[in-house]
């Protein structure tokens, strides 16, 4: 029995079936206040409890309502997008029946997306509420009572269409969400199916559907709140259709911005992995199998620049490309958007147009970082990543060598997790809904990028992939031209067709409301120079990295066979010639001029190389410390070390390597010096960590001495501009290196004297004397045309 009476309680304890079965309650509460059978509430309690009771009965059917849309959804899902298009199968009909055809489709839309009910009992909740706690004509109402009132009746209006905007964000979202289903790999989303792409702008058109009959429901809700028999305040009236147009253009925004995140993968498969496949194919035949050899230099030489050329048109025809897959998919944004009208897009067209202004922007910004990591630069618009900036300590500006570059911060893209009006009914869940498709399609577009690189690290040789950095580099200069005028005259040309019936069209979809400015669209895609800017340091990174890539080459060949320099076994040893991988260095060196001049043009090198000096000479070519005119011989003792100390405190210190934000001037003297400060950089540590006999120090002496008398050639010291002190700063590690060699070397004797004896020959020579022997030597005479240009 007492599970029989439980059972009959929780019975009779039901919900009521309607609002006005709340209100009828809520009033009959209020009639019986003055009397005994009256629960003690007054009218305030009965209004609070009245609409409380509105806001559960609504949240109750809201749900109910969600549970069997998303059922729906998944059950229909499969098959939308393919009644549009059967209909093209079907032959002639009746053009009003296809016309109820539509209509029936447009309602059955709503309906699925839309719980307008929901309004309606808004609106129903705010009438009764009016109605059934009239003031008697006979009784006065203070200000304060009417003010609570009106609080506490705003209250629930923005607390339940809050939850009903959220509810349809999810909706609408989910909507047009593409379809991603687990293990794809976003094979449609890169790969471009028609049939998946067809569906997708089916389910936004249903979406813009929804939307154009949410913004007429939101106003007529708008309109009925400033009724009279409501009274509700006209500002938060019209707040509630601000809302809704902010919804709608969110939407419009999400549905460009997703559109050109799926551009992004469709340029990095059909253009930047083309160009890095025909790179590798590009390929310098035997080079690196007779790069030494003297008959083939000039044949070398002319393939190399022809490699060069090659690759660059590639680099150019990419871009070119690129550019013309955004410019098809601004005009298809825009055209369809002016063309479909209200049905495409429920917003004035020129908030289609700042989407596109903006996801355009951030496409280019995409590209520029995405060439950067081709070239081997670490990614810099990843959220997941904290690049950390080291700036070196500023003595007061003299010292700075080279200009920053500083890109103004970006909006975030559309989808982000914090992106758009934060609503109160579980804002998390629609935060990931929001954002998942975009990250998943740059998580695929970034694993894409890696399996570029990791393509160019396997298949391409280091004169290939050396030439190909500096194709990025000019890819980058030619974008940073003509990237934003030609994304912007595709904007405006798109746009031009439509330019006088913006205003015609805000007025008819907002009605008499005031458009804000910022509505209204801007002229100029880029006025910040944004993606100038943007590409302009791309560029820089790019040739930093060529500089780097060539410098290590260069070092590598400099620090080959350092350890033989140690052999102690013949103390009497002296050395012929500079060794075989200084003339490599210059070979690089050469090299690199070719190429910076196939692309920026100017001279090949600075001036023809000097005839050597005679003795008297010494000091001025080679400098007080390598001639030892500064005491101490040759510069290694332990006085010259400590007077080569104090002189180092008065040295500007030498940049090896550039910030990540130096804008680099791309010329041959900024290049070539560059290469060879990473080189000798590098060989001063290899020096520093090895040890030498005397026989070894000789050698070291020799090599710095032809060393100095061929840098001149390729690099000189350009005042005003940052390689003021270019070839100084060369010169001032070939010194340090011969510090370092002399405090390494076993006999300390033979850094205080520069007269080698001959054992064989019973000859005395001069390191300068075996140099000058070598470069005008007969067998040897074709060394000069190795390491410098013919004069």
């Amino acid at each position: 029995s007492i599970n029989r009476s439980y059972s009959m309680d929780v019975t009779t304890v039901s919900g009521p079936d309607s609002i006005a079965e709340i209100f009828e309650c809520a009033g009959t509460l209020l009639m019986l206040h003055p009397t005994s059978f009256s629960p003690g509430l007054d009218k305030n309690q009965c209004q609070s409890l009245a609409l409380a009771a509105c806001g559960q009965f609504l949240k109750e059917r809201l749900s109910l309502v969600e549970n069997a849309t998303a059922t729906n959804y998944a059950l229909t899902s499969s098959s939308m997008g393919h009644s549009p298009s059967s209909r093209s199968f079907s032959g002639r009909t009746d053009d009003a029946k296809e016309s109820n055809k539509d209509k029936d489709m447009n309602e059955g839309i709503v309906s699925e997306l839309l719980p307008i009910s929901f309004l309606d009992g808004i609106l129903e909740s705010t009438t009764l509420f009016g109605v059934s706690f009239q003031v008697s004509d006979h009784a006065a109402v203070s200000d304060t009572n009417a003010g609570e009132e009106q609080e506490l009746l705003g209250k629930f209006v923005t607390t339940n269409f809050n939850k009903f905007i959220g509810h349809v964000k999810m909706l609408l979202i989910q909507r047009s969400e593409p379809d991603l289903r687990p293990g794809d790999n976003g094979k449609r989303d890169l790969e471009g199916d028609d049939e998946e792409e067809s569906k997708d702008d089916v389910n936004f058109l249903h979406v813009s559907i929804a939307l154009s009959h949410l913004l007429r429901s939101v106003r007529e809700l708008a309109s009925g709140l400033a009724l009279p028999e409501v009274g509700l305040d006209v500002s938060l009236a019209s707040t509630l259709v601000d809302q809704t147009v902010e919804l709608a253009e969110m939407l419009v925004r999400r549905r460009v911005a997703m559109k050109f995140n799926e551009l992004r993968g469709v340029v990095v498969k059909e253009c930047l992995s083309t160009l890095v496949r025909e790179v590798i194919q590009t390929e310098l035949p035997s080079k690196e199998d007779n790069i030494h050899e003297e008959e083939e230099s000039n044949d070398d030489a002319h393939h190399q620049s022809s490699s060069l050329v090659e690759i660059i048109q590639l680099a150019s025809v990419a871009l070119s490309d690129g550019l013309q897959m955004a410019d098809d998919l601004i005009r298809d944004t825009l055209q369809r958007s002016q063309m479909s009208g209200a049905a495409a897009a429920p917003v004035d067209s020129a908030v289609v147009k700042l989407a596109v202004q903006k996801s355009a922007k951030l496409f280019g910004v995409w590209l520029a970082s995405s060439l950067e990591q081709l070239a081997g630069c670490e990614p810099t618009e990843h959220g997941d990543k904290m690049l950390l900036e080291v700036w070196e300590e500023d003595g007061g500006g003299e010292n700075k060598q080279h200009q920053r570059i500083i890109i103004p911060q970006l909006e975030k893209e559309e989808g982000a997790a914090d992106n758009g009006r934060s609503f109160s009914m579980n804002s998390t869940s629609y935060s990931r809904v929001d954002s998942s498709a975009a990250e998943s399609i740059n998580d695929r577009t970034s694993n894409l990028l890696i399996r570029l690189l990791v393509q160019l690290d396997d298949g391409a040789s280091d004169r290939v992939y050396s030439n190909f950095l500096l194709a990025i580099c000019e890819m980058c200069r030619l974008a940073e031209r003509s990237m934003a005028n030609t994304l912007n005259q595709s904007i405006q040309s798109a746009m031009e067709e439509d330019a006088h019936r913006v205003a015609d069209s805000a007025n008819t979809l907002f009605g008499d409301i005031t458009i804000n400015p910022h509505r209204k669209g801007k002229d100029g895609l880029d006025s910040e120079q944004i993606l100038s800017k943007r590409f302009q340091l791309a560029a820089s990174r790019a040739l930093s990295m060529y500089i780097m890539n060539r410098g290590a080459c260069a070092a590598s060949e400099l620090c080959t066979n350092v350890f033989l320099l140690s052999d102690s076994r013949d103390p009497y040893a002296i050395p012929s010639r500079p060794r075989e991988e200084c003339l490599r260095v210059f070979e690089i060196a050469k090299a690199s001029c070719e190429d910076c001049i196939s692309i920026v043009g100017g001279d090949l090198f600075v001036a023809p190389v000097a005839p050597f000096p005679d003795e008297m000479e010494y000091v001025d070519m080679f400098g007080d410390r390598l001639t030892g005119a500064t005491g101490g011989g040759g510069g290694g003792g332990a006085s010259s070390g400590l007077q080569l100390d104090v002189e180092r405190m008065f040295i500007e210190k030498t940049q090896v390597y550039p910030h990540s934000l130096d804008q680099l001037e791309f010329t041959r003297n900024s290049v070539v010096s560059g290469i060879l400060r990473v080189a000798l950089s590098a060989f001063v540590e290899c020096v520093r960590s090895s040890v030498f006999s005397s026989f070894g120090y000789r050698q070291m002496k020799v090599d710095a001495i032809f060393l100095r008398y061929i840098i001149p050639h390729y690099v000189k010291d350009e005042f005003g501009t940052s390689e003021a002190n270019a070839c100084t700063c060369l010169f001032n590690t070939i010194d340090d290196i011969m510090l370092k060699a002399g405090q390494r070397c076993f006999d300390h004797e033979v850094t205080n004297d520069d007269d080698y004896y001959d054992v064989e020959k019973d000859e005395i020579f001069t390191p300068y004397q075996l140099v000058q022997r070598f470069l005008e030597g007969g067998q040897e005479s074709s060394s000069m045309k190795r390491v410098a240009f013919a004069h």
